[in-house]
């Protein structure tokens, strides 16, 4: 696969202080395709036969699809696992022109997983989403309750996300962003500036691993592919379009029938903090909640065994 930018340039090269891209990002990467979805090319990995019923995964912020990469591993290759790169992520479209409202709003998100699940044909689907998209997800859940998907959602496992924004934990990196313009930044960050987003925002077994910089280095180079840095800070305005829609996507949450709804939740998660998770099952008795105590806010990249588990678990849910 290429990995040229827009300019035809890749910027993935021997920049200094810029380590290469870890050989399992590298597999991730080339085992993809990209695809012109509304007028946006699209990067996504399809795993499996090709059926018109799959597990559908929506990866959150400031990660992207390779979030999941152990989790669809896990599922296996006997089952259709779907995992795109949202518009401003990973290695799908990341335009430099224009703001949030522009380019990155979660309705647009969900409009382009719509558009995604109608392109490859898919009737059914068992969502897992994480993080902000774990609104995107939500927003995918009303819109099945309202009859307005191509497919139609069999069961939905939710991960750690803010979209009960009013108990938001915002990073300082995040409280700068919210701070300033929604437009593509002039140059592109230092690449320890980028690394350094996430390191906080897992657990503290998590930061033990002997994998732990690979892991993060995976991450911090999806942002950079394609001078993702300029523009990563913008796209942190989605948490004012949960403000916006609070109403529509915490009812959702607490009151969504169509389907049953499993929620999965690292207790030291220090931005979409554990309550939230408490405050779900105290308004949605029924829910399904598990909570991983050694877990921070990325449970699909520290324990992805165990959401990969998770699915397979709920595959039979018709």
């Amino acid at each position: 696969m290429s990995e040229k930018d827009q300019a035809g340039q890749t910027n993935e090269t021997a920049a200094d202080g810029v380590p290469p891209v870890p050989a399992t990002l590298e597999k991730w990467r080339s085992e993809g395709q990209t695809v012109d979805l509304l007028g946006t090319k699209i990067w996504y990995h399809d795993q499996g036969p090709k059926t018109d019923d799959a597990v559908f995964i929506v990866h959150g912020y400031p990660g992207s699809s390779w979030d999941f990469q152990g989790v669809v591993e896990r599922i296996g290759p006997n089952t259709r696992t779907v995992v795109m790169d949202q518009r401003g992520f990973g290695l799908s479209e990341k335009p430099m022109d224009g703001d949030y409202h522009s380019n990155f709003t979660l309705m647009r998100q969900a409009d382009l997983y719509d558009a995604l699940a109608d392109h490859l044909g898919l009737k059914s689907i068992l969502l897992v989403a994480h993080d902000m998209g774990q609104t995107v997800g939500l927003e995918l859940m009303a819109r099945f309750e309202e009859g307005r998907t191509p497919f139609r959602i069999r069961h939905a496992i939710l991960l750690d996300g803010s979209t009960l924004v009013d108990m938001c934990q915002p990073t300082p990196f995040q409280q700068q962003a919210l701070a300033s313009p929604s437009t593509a930044l002039p140059e592109e960050m230092a690449w320890q500036d980028i690394y350094d987003i996430f390191p906080d925002s897992y657990s503290t077994e998590s930061r033990a691993r002997d994998d732990f910089d690979v892991l993060v280095t995976c991450q911090a180079h999806q942002i950079y592919y394609n001078q993702g840095s300029r523009i990563i800070g913008g796209i942190v305005h989605y948490l004012k379009e949960r403000e916006e829609e609070f109403k529509r996507w915490s009812r959702t949450f607490f009151e969504f029938k169509k389907a049953p709804m499993t929620v999965i939740w690292g207790e030291q998660d220090p931005i979409a903090v554990i309550a939230m998770a408490d405050r779900v099952k105290k308004n949605r008795p029924f829910t399904d909640l598990y909570k991983y105590p050694d877990s921070g806010h990325w449970p699909s990249i520290e324990f992805p065994d165990r959401i990969g588990d998770a699915v397979i678990a709920r595959l039979g849910s018709v």
